[in-house]
């Protein structure tokens, strides 16, 4: 008799232990002042030529020749915009040249002022009952002004100094405000004029570290001109004296608010107005002026705009001490722009900000001798003599750049414990070709791989899922949400940070936001 078929039971097999996690864009920017082993989630521990957006980071575009003066530095960009016309100006350490639509790119307009000894110039443009005039000075060279037609040089405002003695120029109260270079001593016109006699205006007896004046600027209690405004002088030693009033040479419409300690600025166009209120760009970072008259200079650090990159802010500083530096606002694309001039062996590379959450990143590749807004738009003198414009065509002059993301180490909520990261894939909001290449570095050490090669401008669109990874293309007719395949990853330790890089050197402009990351992973021992 056949024994009857029995069913046995069957071990079981291991069950997998994988786990799944998303990494946020990170819209906190780049963080370099959080302790590695206890960051907050959505920053970035390298971030370089993306811009950070409310909702990612994206590509960051190019940058286009607009002009070339020469082969030595562009030490100051003008611009004037009134009915008479919009015109934009580069200087030279000799000449002044009209930049605003030059016949060619790259052959050198005729300059419209030779035989200066200085090309570093402050500038207002002030509107009179005669027409909007563009001031200009150096501390060397007598004022250049602009009318929208012709450039005039101004020797003496009246009897009280000659021009080639200031060195800064500012508006307060319909008045146009002078330093005169290296004394204590603001020079100032009568009301709503460009010319007549100037009075002078010491502060000698009011800074205590010595020094001199550096540069002046107007702050506000709201955002708008009135009788709240400020005006607000300051010293290269880092002293900042606040009056109110409308007429120094009245003491009963003239008052000192008071004196305050800061870091010395980085520069006389190292400023910025947001609103009423004034950011200077100084040693210890980008400082409000409403916040700096509050606080000791000790504390200052911990009111910065830049207070998120500090490490990185101080280390730039102490570097980069030979050449001033400059702080633009575009509001365009709602970004601050702070120049980091190189000099000799230094990399060329600026601060970026989004003025809107105070994100930063870096720009590399651009040569931010000096900045600009024109029409809009915003350009960068360089110190081989070019007048770029920013965030256009997907390259650099001709050259490709490479956008490179590393996020802050995460412990995956296993502290201590090794993981093993299997596999991972990118989500972008994105309407062009790009290709990305996507990594992941252990234990707080940042190890980048070669980037990808950048897409080509005529490539065709690789099909969803099908395209191998790192050298599957993007492209869509409109943007649209985009995953990449799923790829190994196969690193592992007790701490992860994913890694992305994207290379740019096509014809248009990038169109690609980052919105996240995800991972799979499976938590080991803890090894020891």
């Amino acid at each position: 008799m056949r024994a009857g078929f029995r069913r046995v039971p069957v071990a079981a097999g291991a069950q997998q232990h994988h786990s799944t996690t998303t990494f946020p864009a990170p819209i906190r920017g780049k963080i370099s002042n959080e302790n590695l082993a206890a960051a907050k989630p959505q920053g970035a521990k390298v971030l370089e030529n993306w811009f950070v957006t409310s909702t990612g980071i994206r590509l960051r575009g190019g940058s286009k020749k607009q002009a070339t003066i020469g082969t030595i530095p562009v030490v100051s960009m003008l611009t004037y915009d009134a009915s008479a016309g919009k015109f934009m100006f580069a200087c030279d350490g000799s000449k002044i040249f009209d930049v605003t639509a030059p016949a060619s790119p790259t052959i050198p307009p005729a300059p419209v002022q030779t035989g200066l000894t200085s090309g570093y110039f402050s500038y207002v443009q002030y509107e009179t009952a005669g027409g909007d005039y563009l001031s200009a000075v150096n501390g060397t060279d007598s004022m250049r002004q602009f009318d929208g037609t012709t450039w005039t040089t101004v020797a003496n405002l009246g009897a009280g100094i000659l021009t080639n003695k200031l060195s800064f120029v500012w508006t307060y109260r319909n008045r146009e405000f002078f330093v005169q270079k290296g004394t204590m001593v603001a020079w100032y016109l009568p009301v709503d004029t460009i010319a007549g006699t100037a009075a002078d205006f010491s502060l000698a007896g009011v800074f205590q570290k010595g020094g001199s004046l550096l540069f002046g600027g107007t702050w506000s209690l709201d955002a708008g001109d009135g009788v709240d405004d400020k005006c607000v002088f300051f010293s290269d030693r880092g002293e900042v004296a606040v009056y109110e009033g409308s007429d120094p040479g009245d003491p009963n419409s003239w008052s000192l608010v008071g004196r305050y300690d800061m870091s010395p600025p980085r520069g006389p166009r190292a400023t910025m107005q947001a609103g009423g209120e004034l950011l200077i760009a100084m040693d210890d970072g980008i400082i409000p002026i409403s916040q700096a008259i509050q606080k000791d200079r000790a504390a200052l650090a911990l009111i910065s705009v830049s207070r998120n990159i500090e490490p990185d802010w101080r280390a730039e500083a102490a570097s980069r001490t030979q050449l001033p530096w400059e702080f633009l606002k575009w509001p365009l694309f709602n970004m601050g722009i702070v120049s980091l001039p190189a000099d000799s062996g230094q990399d060329k590379k600026c601060f970026v900000v989004n003025l809107q959450t105070g994100a930063w990143s870096d720009y590399t590749g651009w040569d931010t001798r000096c900045l600009a807004l024109h029409d809009g738009r915003a350009y960068f003198g360089t110190s081989d003599g070019k007048i770029m414009q920013c965030e256009v065509s997907g390259n650099d002059d001709g050259m490709p750049y490479t956008a490179t993301a590393v996020g802050l180490f995460d412990h995956l909520k296993a502290p201590a414990r090794d993981k093993i990261i299997h596999m991972a894939r990118t989500v972008f909001l994105a309407s062009r070709k790009f290709l990305a290449k996507l990594s992941v570095s252990t234990n707080y050490q940042v190890s980048l791989p070669s980037p990808p090669a950048s897409v080509a401008d005529d490539v065709t669109l690789d099909e969803w899922d099908t395209g191998l990874w790192d050298v599957a293309l993007w492209d869509a007719g409109t943007t649209k949400t985009v995953s990449t395949k799923w790829t190994s990853v196969g690193q592992s330790g007790f701490s992860i940070a994913w890694q992305l890089q994207v290379t740019c050197g096509v014809t248009p402009t990038p169109d690609a936001e980052l919105v996240a990351i995800d991972m799979t992973y499976e938590v080991g021992d803890v090894v020891v």
